[in-house]
């Protein structure tokens, strides 16, 4: 399950792309914090440590330190640049741990078939849609395909989850499954709810739209 990973961010001012490029510079990434109606803020955070915590302690609840205050928040977006390799922007959302957000989850296999009857592995959901309280965000879905066989897929309905975990995708879809050569792939099935995508819950809108990004 998600722990919350201590991060310390420092107010910024200022804003527009020429602002953001010299926090950059420093080794800063702009971002902003927002939700559970209180006042939008402008902050900055050290890149070498939200890149550990995102690529190396894979946190997606951080305890935010600013000005001497903790905040529990989910990242709700973290922007990249166009290889991937450098943070641009991140967004963070309050959240407590009586709120349920919704966020992408991805799903892991563990060990292989015992026998596949010629079929090779096909795996139509390499993520989830999952909503659960913050301080319940698995790390991954994780499936023993030990005993799956040619003819009886891994549906939704049949996965085990940790306890206050729901998935959002139909139960009669597809997660993994043998077929044989040359069979039409299953196409995955969306999730129930339309437009289930990471989000808190009755999150407050951001009323800076002009943020820069």
């Amino acid at each position: 399950m998600a722990e919350a990973v201590k991060l310390t961010a420092q107010p910024r001012t200022g804003s527009g792309s020429r602002a953001a490029d010299k926090l950059r510079k420093k080794g800063l990434v702009p971002g902003i914090v927002y939700g559970h109606k209180e006042a939008n803020v402008s902050v900055a955070v050290s890149a070498e440590d939200l890149d550990r915590a995102v690529r190396v302690q894979h946190a997606r609840v951080l305890d935010l330190q600013l000005d001497g205050k903790s905040e529990t928040v989910l990242i709700r977006e973290l922007q990249w640049d166009v290889f991937g390799k450098d943070m641009l922007h991140i967004d963070f959302a309050r959240v407590s741990a009586t709120d349920r957000v919704k966020v992408t989850v991805p799903v892991e296999l563990r060990n292989s078939p015992k026998a596949t009857g010629g079929a090779v592995l096909d795996q139509p959901l390499h993520t989830l849609h999952v909503e659960c309280s913050p301080t319940d965000i698995p790390e991954a879905i994780r499936i023993d395909i030990t005993n799956l066989t040619l003819g009886a897929p891994i549906h939704v309905r049949e996965l085990t989850l940790p306890a206050g975990v729901t998935v959002l995708e139909a139960p009669e879809a597809v997660v993994v499954q043998l077929k044989l050569a040359g069979a039409e792939p299953t196409a995955a099935t969306a999730p129930a709810e339309p437009g289930a995508g990471p989000e808190v819950i009755k999150k407050e809108k951001k009323a800076d739209e002009a943020e820069e990004k």
